[in-house]
């Protein structure tokens, strides 16, 4: 089932999972079991009226429901003309899955983690 409304919970229960500690403005949804309990998530930060930054998490595959509202979201309700995620180098999971969502991998960050570099991926309206 999805959740909309509980941003900080979201956040909070993404950013434990990707090392990331979220700080306002963002917005988050995700979806949650029969229990209640938060499966995946999707924090939107840097939002730029052009573009927006996702940070996503979930155990085992983000569904197709909340894939979709992340589309809506950033192309139809912000009109935003790029979505962007930056990951660890050492992320083979998000590098992985990525290209597999239709981001194309833009570059590296030297050094954007510390002594680690980070990818940068994004999906832009014209990929859709």
């Amino acid at each position: 089932m999805l959740l909309f409304g509980h941003d900080d919970a979201v956040a909070e229960w993404v950013g434990k999972r990707v090392g990331k500690q979220f700080h306002p403005h963002y917005t988050a949804f995700g979806t949650v079991n029969a229990e209640g309990r938060i499966t995946s998530g999707a924090v939107f930060t840097n939002y730029d009226k052009d573009g927006i930054e996702l940070s996503l998490a979930g155990r085992g595959v983000i569904s197709r429901a909340l894939w979709g509202e992340i589309l809506s979201y950033v192309f139809a309700r912000l009109a935003c003309s790029r979505l962007g995620i930056v990951t660890s180098a050492r992320n083979k999971n998000v590098r992985r899955m990525a290209p597999k969502m239709g981001f194309r991998f833009e570059g590296t960050l030297r050094k954007k983690f510390g002594k680690e570099n980070g990818l940068i991926y994004s999906l832009t309206d014209d990929d859709l």
